[in-house]
């Protein structure tokens, strides 16, 4: 994947290295640097955090392989959203606090939303976005709404914690 996109553009998923070679090939003319990394399956959990709390997490089932942008952002792709996150309880309490530590320890403020995949009953971090989407489709405001909170008072939220001295 190329490291200057977001969204999952230009992310290719190679399942052996004639696949590898042809994406590698492809992306190293369009981009000046990629990342290349291990494919983890698995639930897709992505967790929102607003401040120093975590809000919940939401699962995604795209109907594709995983979570592009075309299931991101295309009206017809139909990725279901389970809010909360089907996940046994005492799980559930562990990726929150896991998103909880990562956006502690990155040093990040405000809002965050770290994503997940869960596989073999274990947690690994995809990364954590610090400056995720907020339409009111994007994830974090879904999340956000779940929990009670509007999406005007997430906006003014951000702003008063934005202009805040630290």
């Amino acid at each position: 994947k190329p490291i200057s996109e977001g969204s999952s553009l230009g992310v290719y998923i190679c399942k052996n290295k004639t696949q590898f070679n042809k994406n590698y090939n492809k992306l190293k003319k369009e981009y000046d640097r990629i990342l290349v990394e291990e494919y983890i399956p698995g639930k897709e959990i992505q967790v929102a955090v607003m401040g120093n709390k975590a809000l919940g997490a939401i699962e995604l089932v795209p109907r594709r392989e995983f979570y592009d942008y075309t299931a991101k952002y295309s009206s017809d792709a139909k990725t279901k959203h389970i809010m909360p996150a089907l996940l046994a309880q005492k799980k559930y309490k562990e990726v929150l606090l896991l998103a909880e530590k990562a956006h502690k320890v990155l040093k990040c403020r405000g809002i965050t939303r770290s994503d997940f995949r869960f596989f073999r009953n274990k947690f690994y971090l995809l990364e954590t976005n610090t400056q995720p989407g907020m339409t009111k489709l994007s994830l974090v405001p879904e999340i956000a709404s779940y929990c009670g909170i509007k999406f005007e008072d997430l906006v003014a939220w951000m702003v008063k914690d934005a202009s805040s001295n630290r």
